[in-house]
């Protein structure tokens, strides 16, 4: 088709471009004759053609010509803008004085371009952009191209853009999920695996709607490689062919120009009629979407994300449809294995399931079935120890004791193994509770304790935090009952307990955000402590550090204190001195 400049239109004296829309009228208000490129009936051949073509596009594109970079762009570039975008004033301004916010990150890759007359494709790159009325971040997939002038000289730069801010915020928000999902899986198990996926990739459908104009189209596309553009008459087949289709594809023009399209489609596709429905779509509708298989020249196949789009005449016919492809083979990959990998993850979650529900059963059948037949031997022991103690020597007498710590030895284990599960499996609703006031509750249930061992217990700082009031209870007991348990008999016990609050970095822990504030509570005693070397063991279920005939306990109290402290996400530490005591340090996420 013949695409050239209009002389003036009849109403309003705007010259045009033929077919241009909004964005392709050259507007009464610009004088061109000031700017460097002087008067559009002047401008080169190249330039218009090149101007044609973009201006007639539905797809985002834009050219920046000559020394001053002057900008022209197209109408589907005008949702990117925002409300109140920059056009048409920005139309023929220079690139420095249109963009003045992203000058700076394009003017050195389009230096690039013209100086090495090779294409560059920039994925995903930040440029804050003024629109909405504010500076936005927003993240755009770019592709810098060459435009050659009537010398073969580059003279502009041909910018295709696709805007892929939702894209990149939806994978990072997909990571957190990921992330979330992986800390859920530790939570509740700490024999999951952690796996997933690091980075998933997500390349953007690039839709390109060109005329038809083989020597005029293949100016402006003959150096993007990153693409396969080609122009296809009515019948769908191939009249022009650009490098880019060579190198996705395989062909070189001689061997596929002339020759129709579905060359590209698999034998399914072909028998299905898939290439003749997608040309009857565009056709209809204005252009087909699709992706899925295709095939090169070699019979190797590649996941292609496929445009194509209906060119018509100044009639509205349809003469003819451009097809972009896109190889997203490496996106394709990424999806499958993510799907694999979520489709892993709930079956983890199913096996879970399961795992929860054999955990209640035990905790059922400890609760009732085990402690039942306990509670008799302790019964019937005692009963004969009462009964036929004239009957037994002092040895039989010793054994039926022996079989009584036992039994109760094994009650204890029971009840503090429910414990452990409750504390696993609780619902955890946290309420902001002075923590002097729980404190003063867990005294009183130890007050004969504490008198027994003469034992003094001093608070001090204590202040109000949003915690799970019964597990922190629970928390204060089991510390509490281990000082008392490891009490040196040669001094009364004293139990100090501290609290502050205060910024991650200001404690000496690694494990704490620096920025995040913590409520911070030690405890203290002068017990009989431990050896600092097994830190790292004392919070392991059934972990004893002492000998069971001298000192009770079932070594599962503090493991308890750690699942608690897990559960507020927290941290806890202990330290300790052997003969002189031990002490636990607690640090709280403040809510």
């Amino acid at each position: 088709m013949d695409i050239q400049l209009a002389a003036k239109h009849p109403d309003n004296n705007i010259l045009f471009l033929a077919g241009g829309g909004e964005m392709g009228k050259l507007t009464r208000e610009k004088d061109w004759s000031k700017t460097s490129l002087g008067h559009p009936q002047s401008w080169p051949q190249s330039l218009r053609t090149t101007l044609s073509i973009i201006l007639n596009s539905r797809f985002p594109m834009f050219l920046f010509w000559g020394e001053d970079h002057i900008c022209f762009y197209n109408d589907a570039y005008r949702p990117s803008l925002g409300k109140e975008g920059k056009h048409p004033a920005i139309l023929g301004m220079k690139g420095a004085e249109a963009w003045t916010e992203i000058w700076p990150v394009i003017k050195p890759l389009m230096d690039q371009v013209l100086s090495g007359g090779e294409s560059i494709w920039s994925e995903d790159q930040l440029i804050p952009i003024y629109r909405n009325g504010k500076i936005e971040d927003v993240y755009w997939t770019f592709s810098y191209s060459p435009v050659n002038d009537e010398t073969g000289s580059p003279a502009g730069v041909f910018v295709t853009c696709t805007e892929t801010t939702d894209k990149v915020f939806t994978l990072r928000e997909l990571e957190e999920s990921k992330s979330e999902l992986e800390v859920a899986i530790m939570v509740t198990t700490d024999e999951l695996e952690r796996q997933v996926n690091e980075r998933t990739k997500e390349l953007v459908l690039t839709n390109e709607s060109l005329r038809k104009s083989e020597e005029r189209y293949h100016l402006m596309v003959e150096e993007v490689q990153d693409y396969a553009i080609l122009y296809l008459n009515r019948e769908g087949i191939v009249e022009n062919w650009n490098t880019g289709a060579e190198k996705i594809k395989g062909y070189k023009a001689k061997e596929i120009i002339g020759k129709s399209f579905s060359n590209f489609y698999t034998e399914e596709d072909k028998k299905s009629n898939l290439p003749r429905k997608l040309l009857a779509q565009a056709a209809e509708k204005g252009r087909a979407v699709q992706e899925g298989w295709r095939v090169r020249k070699d019979g190797s196949h590649f996941w292609a994300s496929v445009v194509i789009t209906a060119v018509h005449n100044e009639k509205n016919e349809v003469i003819g449809f451009s097809k972009v492809t896109h190889d997203l083979t490496e996106k394709k990959e990424y999806e499958d294995k993510l799907k694999k990998t979520a489709s892993e993850l709930e079956q983890k979650y199913i096996d879970l399931e399961k795992v929860n529900a054999e955990l209640q059963s035990f905790a059922y059948i400890s609760s009732h079935d085990l402690q039942e037949p306990l509670r008799k031997i302790q019964t019937l022991t005692s009963i004969l120890l009462e009964r036929e103690t004239a009957n037994l020597t002092a040895s039989g007498q010793d054994l039926f004791r022996r079989i009584q710590v036992s039994a109760l030895r094994m009650q204890t284990l029971i009840n503090d193994l429910l414990a452990y599960s409750r504390t696993s499996t609780a619902d955890r609703e946290y309420k902001y509770v002075d923590l002097n006031k729980i404190l003063e509750e867990v005294k009183t249930d130890l007050i004969e304790e504490l008198q027994q061992k003469h034992a003094t217990l001093e608070a001090s700082g204590l202040c109000e935090v949003s915690i799970i009031p019964f597990q922190f209870r629970q928390l204060l007991h089991n510390l509490f009952s281990n000082s008392l348990k490891f009490s040196d008999p040669e001094r009364p016990l004293h139990i100090e307990v501290k609290g502050e609050v205060a910024k991650g970095s200001t404690f000496d822990n690694d494990q704490l955000s620096r920025n995040t504030f913590y409520c911070h509570i030690r405890i203290a005693d002068n017990g009989i402590g431990f050896e600092q070397q097994y830190e790292g063991k004392i919070f392991d279920l059934f972990q004893r550090l002492h000998e069971k005939d001298k000192y009770g306990g079932t070594g599962i109290g503090l493991a308890i204190v750690k699942k608690i402290v897990d559960n507020h996400d927290g941290v806890i530490t202990a330290s300790g001195v052997l003969g002189k005591g031990a002490t636990f340090d607690i640090y709280f996420p403040m809510r």
